[in-house]
Formats: C-alpha cells, sequence, structure tokens
C-alpha cells in the first residue's frame, strides 16, 4: 500500500524475480519498464545499477524501454526479470503481489546463483583465511537475497509435497472437499512437478550445493526427486 506526496520507486527487478501484479485503487502512477538484459547497458564501472535511470547522466546509454501510465482501477502484470521505476504521480493506494510458479522458478534459481557469484567475488580475497567458506558465503547470500540454497531446497520440496498431494487426493475430490480454495487442474500440477524435477536436477548438480551440508534435508534431494518422478509416472 502506497500514500502520501508523489514518490518515487527506485530502478528494481521484484524479489527473487519473482511475477507481480499491482492493482491501484486510487490515484494514478507511471511505469518505467525494462525487458530482461536491458538494465545490463545501465551498469556504472562496477557493474551497480543506478537508483534513477532518468538522469541526465544516463539519457545517451539509457535502453528503450516501456512507459505505462496506471489509472485507478487498472491492475498491472511485470514479467519475472523485468527492471522497473515507478513514479506515484498523486496520493496512490495500491495492492502489489508476487509469486514464483512452474512458468519462472529456473528463473529464481538462476537469480541465486547470479546472487552467489557475487557475494563470492566481493569477498574473495579473504577466502584463505576463512573456515567453512561455503557456509560463509551461503550466510551473505541470505542477507543479500532473503534465501540460500538449502532454503530454496525447501521451497521446492513444499511446493513438491502440496502438488503429490493434490494428485493423491484427485483433482475432484479436492475441489467438492475445498470449494472456496482454487485448486490447481491436473495438467498444472503436472507441469509444476516436471519443472520441480528439472530445477531440483540442476540444484543437485550445482558444485556449491553439493559443497554444503544436506544431511539435515529430510527428505534428502535423491529420495525427492525419486517420488518427483513416481508422481510424474
Amino acid at each position: 500500500m502506497n500514500t502520501g506526496t508523489p514518490s518515487v520507486t527506485p530502478f528494481h527487478a521484484d524479489v527473487f524475480r519473482s511475477y507481480s501484479w499491482s492493482a491501484n485503487i486510487c490515484g494514478r502512477k507511471k511505469w518505467l519498464l525494462f525487458p530482461p538484459g536491458h538494465e545490463e547497458h545501465l551498469r556504472d564501472c562496477s557493474g551497480r545499477l543506478p537508483y534513477d535511470v532518468t538522469v541526465p547522466l544516463l539519457h545517451d546509454v539509457c535502453p528503450p524501454f516501456l512507459e505505462v501510465i496506471q489509472e485507478a482501477g487498472e491492475i498491472i502484470f511485470v514479467p519475472s526479470g523485468w527492471h522497473h521505476q515507478v513514479y506515484n504521480l498523486e496520493d496512490t493506494i495500491s495492492i502489489n503481489h508476487n509469486w514464483v510458479n512452474g512458468c519462472n522458478v529456473s528463473v529464481m534459481w538462476g537469480f541465486l546463483q547470479a546472487e552467489l557469484s557475487d557475494v563470492k567475488s566481493e569477498i574473495s580475497e579473504w577466502k584463505e583465511t576463512m573456515d567453512d567458506w561455503e557456509q560463509h558465503c551461503q550466510v551473505m547470500l541470505k542477507s543479500c537475497a532473503g534465501i540460500d540454497y538449502k532454503e530454496f531446497f525447501t521451497f521446492l520440496r513444499i511446493i513438491a509435497e502440496h502438488r503429490i498431494q493434490v494428485l493423491r487426493d484427485g483433482h475432484e475430490t479436492n475441489v467438492l472437499q475445498r470449494p472456496h480454495v482454487m485448486a490447481p487442474g491436473l495438467r498444472h500440477v503436472q507441469f509444476d512437478l516436471r519443472k520441480i524435477a528439472d530445477t531440483l536436477v540442476l540444484l543437485m548438480d550445482n558444485q556449491d550445493f553439493r559443497n554444503l551440508d544436506t544431511e539435515t534435508l529430510h527428505p534428502c534431494p535423491e529420495d525427492l526427486l525419486t517420488e518427483l518422478e513416481r508422481a510424474l509416472q
């Protein structure tokens, strides 16, 4: 919810590179939207992105973008990985929601890998002097991105278990027992499970994940993958 005098949300992409929608209850907003990859033209010599893409210094390098005026009563959808800058043109109340699903969970995984790479680059000079280097990097990853690799596994596991339960209960039974809940359809469930399985394979093959102590994960990644493959059959 945004209220008050006209203000600006600085240039950014949404958390975990999730999808988002924003509904204006009242007021007007201006959105500047950059397709994925266009933000790379705006990085400075240190690789940092600008706070404000409209400053005169960036006029000659700023790539093409979409400008949208959002009126009261309108909803805007922001695709995964689109950087944007938003202005409240007047007092505004809006409702916003972010989510990840089977269509962009691989994008979230790519985002976490890029964030960890940045962390390792920033503290690389202390690698030889730090005990449990990999765990320290995961702690810093969580501080920067809000989630680490083991928590990402837990995220995949929870969604997978929910989807598998829908298959076990039967979609029709689930709808009859919980008519107030929007239950995913059979193809939706199968699609999500396949995407989770594909992402889990990538996670298990990742050396940074394999370097971690995964004994506390239940079920273990291998058992979860077996359960996913069995459900998909």
